[in-house]
């Protein structure tokens, strides 16, 4: 599986279900959702059990963070369910040291929560950094140096003038739900 087939994957559902937001996306692929409560380090999971797939989260993450964990959770749905039919995914930490299947639901959260389009206009401002992008764009900073990284590759973005940071893979490594429930920074 190729990057770029995952990026045409991603913006294939959007422009079928108009939508670049997990949560309706869930609904309209019939994903059930189901919420775990006081998790302490698992931030979800996808299995499929009896041939009916699932999404469990935690209940207790910041918004912006479950938007980015359901997305990634979709992106298994949509890139390895036949693997999940006798597996589950457990997302303890989303961007970490990982093997192909967690590095394959990033790129794929990033290019499911972030159009290409609206990045590329907040970059023209020379003054953007990650961090503004970020927090202009609603998800999480390593999600954004991972879709300009992807773009880049790809040829969408020339210029290497974008000062980014190497993505984090373990950014999420040390969150915790119910440490960080009422922060509205994370």
């Amino acid at each position: 599986m190729t990057n770029e087939w995952i990026y045409e994957k991603a913006n294939a559902l959007v422009q079928k279900y108009f939508t670049r937001d997990p949560f309706e996306l869930a609904q309209d692929l019939n994903i059930h959702l189901e919420e775990m409560n006081n998790t302490t380090h698992l931030l979800g999971m996808y299995q499929v059990i009896q041939k009916n797939r699932f999404i469990f989260l935690s209940a207790d993450l910041h918004p912006n963070i479950r938007k980015v964990v359901l997305a990634h959770e979709i992106g298994h749905d949509q890139l390895h369910r036949s693997y999940a039919k006798t597996n589950a995914f457990h997302e303890v930490a989303i961007f970490r040291e990982l093997g192909r299947h967690e590095i394959e639901a990033n790129i794929f959260a990033a290019h499911l929560l972030i159009d290409d389009r609206e990045i590329i206009r907040l970059l023209e401002n020379e003054e953007a950094s990650d961090c503004s992008l970020a927090n202009e764009l609603g998800v999480e900073i390593n999600l954004v140096n991972l879709k300009i990284s992807e773009l880049y590759k790809m040829g969408i973005l020339s210029s290497s003038r974008f000062n980014i940071e190497r993505p984090r893979a373990e950014f999420l490594k040390d969150y915790n739900p119910l440490k960080d429930r009422d922060d509205s920074t994370y």
